[in-house]
């Protein structure tokens, strides 16, 4: 079956063009052809038909094979172009070749026409693939790019030199560095090393890796402002299996971790008052069982006429009462005690590495702020009932709560009673020796 060939002959000399058509159709090509000899016949036939190669003779008069070359070019076709001379040297044929032209032959050896036209063909062929498959390439490329803009989260990749070769806008907008700014170049030229060995470090252990990576940081973004982020990076491979670079994200977790921060708070703080709650008070008592911070000392109070307080002036009134006793605890006592709301009027701190001599002088700390603070208040005075006790060993601290605790409400029942409230010092009965100490 006979190959259909669609050319266009560039030629002034008409015998010379049936000659050209004649050595195709000896091979087996169907010529359908059409001769111009001038550049604007040339134009109309580019721009009303397409054509499967083109035949040009160099010299054409008062127009030449180069132009002709340049007029194809401009109009972006790949039709193969073949340049036909009668005689010409080898500097011109070169000059032909550079300027563009596929091939160059002399019209007195047109035994290469034919196989230059089938290679060009072929050739033709595979540059029209190639160009379809960049074509496919860049729009595949363009909305991926679409596609990553759109996320809040900031994704990058480089390739395996650490070199960036994309990026998302949120990347843009967290550097604070245009995208152009950014590619070709390392994360140590564009942040402080201080936060690019952090931003390395997921490509780092990515390439060490034999999957997915991430870890938790905390990062500066180029407005200023710290974000908790997790790092997510893999490594991605070329064609051929080799490593060809990483590709990285990052998640914002600061809300995450605000949430986080402010349910840990709550789950241990007294709503009311901002100091530690059961519960954490609890856990230190354990804590501190199991530890080596002996001597420990407890100490225990509770808020005097609270229920009168609610009745007769409201429950706002009682929690001021409260809110006042968490203040004088937390200036009494050191940052490493534990001061918490243990019950609805009552009150304990921890004190560890604090011997009798030691909690003495934490009681009159405690008789000291609690002065100062009624004389700042005013109004609705605060009295506080106080015990307190100390273990030298785990085995003795329970008993300790309790002697601190049934020392306390000995100390409010004297009050109640009208009576001298007992000491809150007396002599030698804060430690604990195998058996509770006696309580006077």
């Amino acid at each position: 079956m006979e190959s259909v060939l669609r050319a266009l002959i560039v030629e002034d000399a008409p015998e010379d063009a049936r000659l050209m058509v004649r050595e195709l159709e000896k091979e087996g090509f169907r010529v359908q052809w059409h001769q111009v000899d001038n550049a604007a016949d040339l134009r109309d036939a580019l721009e009303q038909s397409s054509w499967d190669v083109i035949l040009c003779d160099y010299n054409l008069p008062g127009f030449s094979g180069l132009a002709a070359l340049e007029m194809a070019t401009q109009k972006g076709s790949d039709t193969p172009f073949i340049m036909i001379s009668g005689k010409v040297g080898e500097e011109k044929a070169a000059e032909a070749m550079r300027a563009g032209a596929h091939d160059f032959l002399l019209k007195g050896n047109l035994s290469r026409l034919v196989p230059a036209v089938k290679r060009e063909l072929a050739e033709a062929v595979v540059r029209r693939e190639h160009r379809r498959a960049e074509r496919e390439l860049r729009e595949k490329l363009d909305f991926i790019q679409v596609l990553i803009d759109t996320l809040p989260t900031p994704i990058f990749y480089n390739d395996s030199r650490g070199l960036y070769l994309g990026c998302n806008k949120a990347f843009e907008e967290q550097i604070g560095m245009k995208r152009g700014e950014i590619v070709n170049k390392s994360i140590f030229e564009i942040l402080p090393p201080d936060l690019a060995q952090l931003y390395s470090r997921g490509e780092q252990e990515s390439d060490a890796s034999q999957g997915p990576h991430s870890f938790e940081a905390t990062i500066t973004c180029a407005g200023g402002e710290n974000r908790d982020v997790i790092f997510y990076s893999a490594t991605f491979n070329n064609s051929d299996s080799s490593v060809g670079g990483v590709v990285g994200a990052l998640l914002d977790i600061s809300e995450r971790k605000r949430s986080e921060s402010r349910l840990r708070y709550l789950s241990t703080h007294d709503m009311l008052t901002g100091i530690y709650n059961r519960a954490y008070f609890d856990e230190e008592l354990d804590r501190l069982k199991k530890g080596r911070k002996f001597p420990v000392s407890i100490v225990m109070a509770d808020v005097d006429r609270l229920k009168e307080t609610n009745d007769q002036q409201g429950h706002a009134a009682g929690d001021e009462l409260l809110k006042h006793t968490a203040e004088v605890f937390r200036a009494a006592f050191r940052r490493e005690d534990v001061a918490a709301r243990i019950g609805g009027d009552e009150f304990a701190a921890l004190l560890p590495n604090t011997d009798e001599i030691a909690l003495k002088e934490a009681m009159e700390r405690l008789q000291q702020h609690l002065a100062l603070s009624n004389a700042e208040h005013g109004g609705n005075p605060l009295s506080l009932s106080i015990g307190a006790a100390t273990a030298h060993h785990g085995d003795e601290l329970m008993a300790a709560w309790r002697i601190a605790d049934q020392r306390m409400y000995r100390h409010k029942k004297g009050r109640s009673a009208g009576k001298s409230a007992p000491p809150l010092h007396p002599p030698n009965q804060w430690k604990i020796t195998g058996v509770p100490a006696p309580i006077i």
